[in-house]
């Protein structure tokens, strides 16, 4: 498993282009012992749909979000750092998630996510081909990733990654997925309801993943 940065470390991608820097706290759950991180933040509950997916137990997603400004400076700049526990029931294993998805078994799979009042994120690759790394133009396939900012203040609202929806300026993101289930994304450029003129948010999602 690649091992995720510390509190004091910069993560940087440079992959076709993409060039990223994101500061994230580090997950208990990367020790040596593999043991998972408290949550500070909520999980996303299972439900009795959900459970139609499978009889299998399912597997536990044990993450952190790490959102930061990207076109704010001084004063105005601001970052934070949330962690979650994401359940998704249905699946085998974390080595099954990886190789056919996290969520239908049909090549799809589901950045974990957190709920309110974590940020959150609404990302999936279609056409996964197991482990490996996915590149942004193939993270653009999808055409519906955003971040959500919880709350009602100045900073709320949807970062628009990619979209259908033309006019609406897109972001970057790319993913890197490990045969056990754990992974990461970094993302940039992400607009304030894709406007180009607003607001952009910057960052790193990393996860590790137990077998229920």
């Amino acid at each position: 498993m690649t091992n995720l940065p510390s509190s004091a470390s910069v993560f940087q991608v440079a992959r076709g282009g993409l060039v990223l820097a994101a500061a994230a706290l580090a997950l208990a759950a990367c020790s040596s012992n593999g043991s998972p991180p408290s949550s500070t933040g909520a999980g996303a509950e299972s439900s009795p749909a959900d459970a139609a997916l499978g009889s299998f137990a399912g597997v536990t997603f044990h993450g952190s979000i790490y959102v930061r400004s990207q076109n704010s400076h001084g004063p105005k700049a601001w970052q934070m750092t949330k962690t979650f526990v994401q359940k998704v029931p249905g699946i085998h294993s974390c080595a099954d998630a990886a190789k056919t998805g996290d969520w239908t078994h049909s090549a799809v799979f589901r950045v974990p996510t957190a709920t309110s009042p974590v940020p959150e994120d609404s990302i999936e690759l279609t056409g996964l081909r197991g482990p490996g790394t996915y590149q942004p133009h193939v993270m653009r396939r999808d055409k519906s990733d955003f971040i959500v900012m919880p709350g009602k203040s100045a900073r709320s609202g949807k970062y628009i990654i990619s979209s259908s929806v033309k006019g609406l300026k897109p972001g970057k993101e790319e993913m890197f997925l490990n045969p056990d289930g754990s992974g990461q994304l970094v993302y940039s450029e992400a607009h304030l309801n894709g406007k180009a003129s607003g607001a952009a948010v910057a960052g790193l999602i990393s996860w590790t993943c137990t077998t229920a």
